[in-house]
């Protein structure tokens, strides 16, 4: 079954999360944006690795695919890939680039022909020795610029996502009511905001939060269905930070290249997650940077707000 794992003998799965590699055919950033996924794999050494989009941009998008996922395809290491608003953005061609991914090897990317709008949702299982589910991981494409120019901004997650989602958790739950589940996407929720302003973070916040001025109410179904444990996603370059809001994580991962904006005092480097086959409602999350300096005691922020009562 494609989309199921199983953690091994030693009861902990590690999952890596890239995000934003933005390959855009400079032999130079590319080259170091290349260093650098080696380089994380091999200290990390995950037992999956999921790409939450940005990895490349511009008019032979499809053409540097195989360039920008090299380091993941010469891992042997299953992975995926969630699609960012830039990686179909210019030629408009999304199905193409899944159709292609999915030839590359060790890729496990796939559409659920059910999920309604966007290209790649998907779900992978984590289970255990038996068979019974632990963890779902969900993938969501969470579009690019809104049509509606009147409103503008970015997609939102789409009523038939939010649909599919519940669907989806439902039928999971009917045959294993206690597992766990793990939502990526591109393009973070409206509530990382309010995460930020009201909750205790965990990391970086230096650009704000560029998420879509509708909301369309995904982290209410994500509340209302239970299990959900997170939501992490990309896009923003220059925040890492996490938070919990109403016991689910909201975060970002690292952005994890070199092709596009960022800063010099601001490495790059990936998200990882470890799952423990012994406590199957909680993860550990930390950060590595290029120079394999490993994040695992962010700077903590303090609420900016109070929340009124009454």
């Amino acid at each position: 079954m494609r989309e199921a794992f199983h953690f091994p003998e030693s009861g902990l799965f590690r999952l890596m999360q890239l995000t934003d590699t933005h390959f855009m055919g400079d032999p130079e950033t590319d080259g170091r944006t290349d260093a650098l996924l080696r380089q994380l794999i091999a200290a990390e050494k995950p037992d999956f690795i999921l790409h939450t989009g940005d990895a490349v941009y511009g008019p032979d998008s499809e053409g540097q695919l195989d360039a920008a996922l090299r380091p993941l395809t010469d891992s042997g290491i299953p992975w995926s890939f969630v699609f960012g608003n830039h990686d179909g953005e210019y030629a408009g061609n999304k199905q193409a680039l899944l159709r292609h991914l999915q030839g590359m090897p060790g890729c496990r990317a796939w559409h659920d022909e059910g999920s309604g709008d966007g290209v790649g949702n998907a779900y992978f299982r984590l289970e255990d020795g038996e068979g019974r589910l632990q963890w779902l991981f969900v993938c969501l494409d969470s579009g690019g610029d809104l049509k509606d120019k009147a409103i503008g901004g970015y997609q939102y997650v789409t009523p038939a996502q939010i649909t599919w989602y519940r669907r989806l958790i439902r039928a999971c739950g009917q045959r294993a009511p206690d597992f766990s589940a793990l939502v990526f996407q591109h393009i973070p929720l409206p509530e990382f905001r309010e995460v930020w302003k009201y909750e205790p973070c965990f990391g970086m916040n230096r650009e704000g939060t560029g998420c879509p001025r509708i909301n369309s109410g995904f982290f209410c179904a994500m509340l209302e269905e239970g299990h959900a444990r997170g939501l992490f996603a990309g896009h923003d370059h220059m925040n890492d930070f996490w938070g919990s809001l109403y016991g689910v994580a909201l975060g970002y991962g690292r952005m994890s290249g070199y092709g596009s904006y960022g800063a010099q005092d601001y490495p790059r480097g990936c998200r990882m997650f470890e799952f423990r086959l012994d406590t199957p409602s909680s993860f550990r999350t930390y950060v590595r940077l290029e120079g394999n300096t490993v994040v695992d005691a962010p700077w903590a922020s303090h609420p900016l707000e109070t929340r009124e009562n009454g």
